[in-house]
């Protein structure tokens, strides 16, 4: 983990939005991967397995309960900026961010997505519409697109 600990850690954190957060996860992935008594057998084995447990512990992580009642519902906005695109994503619930930091940062169509979180294909896309339409993005693309095989090959710093 000396080796890709700093990757996993900044993957952990693009997914949930925030260093604690993503502190959080990764350590629960972390227990996830080396507790069940058998370890992966290289560090690229290991790697892989922390980044998959980081995305299941990601997509079920609840939302913090809010310190001010959240401002009522309204039009989606207009995203122009990365401020405004911070704010838009942190509207998103954790599993609708996390997902579509998958679909997007990793490029993951849905069935790859529903695999390596162990969550129904349905509930993927679900997710993937509802974020797609609250930072007014299209639909279709967020929901159709990306790559269907999760084959991952070890390579360089990569989460």
């Amino acid at each position: 983990m000396r080796t890709h600990g700093p990757a996993l850690l900044a993957y952990a954190t693009r997914l949930t939005g925030g260093p604690s957060a993503g502190a959080a996860v990764l350590e629960d992935a972390l227990v996830r991967t080396f507790a069940r008594g058998r370890p992966p057998e290289s560090g690229d084995d290991a790697r892989v397995a922390v980044r998959d447990a980081v995305r299941f512990v990601a997509v079920r992580r609840e939302r913090p309960a809010p310190a001010t009642p959240p401002p009522e519902a309204t039009e989606a906005p207009e995203v122009t900026d990365a401020s405004s695109l911070r704010e838009a994503l942190a509207g998103l619930s954790p599993r609708e961010r996390a997902l579509l930091a998958i679909r997007y940062g990793d490029g993951l169509a849905v069935p790859a997505i529903a695999s390596s979180t162990a969550l129904r294909e349905h509930q993927v896309r679900d997710a993937l519409a509802n974020a797609a339409a609250a930072l007014g993005l299209d639909v279709s693309d967020t929901v159709e697109g990306g790559v269907v095989d999760t084959t991952t090959v070890a390579v360089g710093d990569a989460p």
